[in-house]
């Protein structure tokens, strides 16, 4: 009897345990299954073709906008310039300079805060502030974001998305803002060029101008063509894989 007893309580034991194992096993299933993706940026295109964009952020200063905007004109290269609004404000005729010769404009935020920090108001604050002042100096009204030192969030790209914005991000980065020789910045960019790349630039680094003509005269000789991130990317619908490569529907 004792023996029918304990084999009753081990049944019942393991039954329980089954039964906690089979619950726990659910619950993380279905969170599993019910988490929300992060939200990615777009940092590179999927493409066939030999198409790269260059995505130059100006935060710094003027001092090389006619270089660079001669550099472009010379190869007939058209870049996508992320301004931030208070350089926007205090270069004005900068700005203007790169919409007159046919750039495409984003915003680089409006102060180039650490977006991460901030609220969802404050988000929205700084690309609002951005777009009008860019607006305002240039004319040109501006649909594209790429935030300070690329940080950010789920908060931050998709209150960007909720407002109409495409966050953009980088798939080659020249690492121009260390000011590293030149020969190192053109082997760098070259050696890791691919289709559908969004190259990472800055306006006001001392090597910065050199190099980028370097590149471009290699990358075009290696048959690509530039295009602004406008013009790179995919419009709605469209998918971003888990390294934000986006691709079309």
């Amino acid at each position: 009897m004792y023996g029918v007893f304990r084999l009753q309580k081990l049944v019942l034991g393991g039954g329980c345990i089954g039964l906690a194992l089979l619950i726990f096993l659910g619950v993380g299933r279905s969170l599993l299954t019910s988490a929300k993706p992060r939200e990615l940026p777009i940092y590179s295109v999927e493409r066939e073709e030999k198409l790269a964009a260059l995505g130059i952020n100006c935060a710094w200063d003027d001092s090389d906008i006619d270089v660079i905007l001669s550099l472009l004109e010379e190869r007939q290269v058209k870049a996508t310039f992320f301004l931030v609004g208070d350089w926007c404000r205090k270069y004005p005729e900068a700005a203007q300079k790169l919409a007159q010769a046919g750039h495409e404009l984003g915003s680089h935020s409006d102060t180039h805060p650490d977006m991460t920090k901030l609220s969802q108001e404050e988000i929205q604050a700084q690309l609002e502030r951005s777009r009008e002042t860019i607006q305002e100096v240039t004319g040109q009204t501006v649909r594209l974001f790429r935030p300070p030192s690329g940080a950010y969030n789920d908060l931050v790209v998709s209150t960007a998305r909720i407002l109409g914005w495409e966050v953009i991000q980088w798939s080659n980065d020249s690492l121009d803002w260390k000011t590293p020789p030149v020969e190192s910045m053109v082997e760098r960019v070259c050696r890791k060029a691919a289709p559908g790349d969004i190259l990472l630039w800055h306006a006001g680094r001392k090597n910065t101008p050199a190099a980028l003509a370097q590149v471009l005269d290699q990358m075009m000789g290696q048959g690509y063509q530039f295009v602004t991130v406008g013009e790179l990317i995919y419009p709605q619908p469209y998918t971003i894989d888990h390294t934000g490569r986006q691709k079309g529907a």
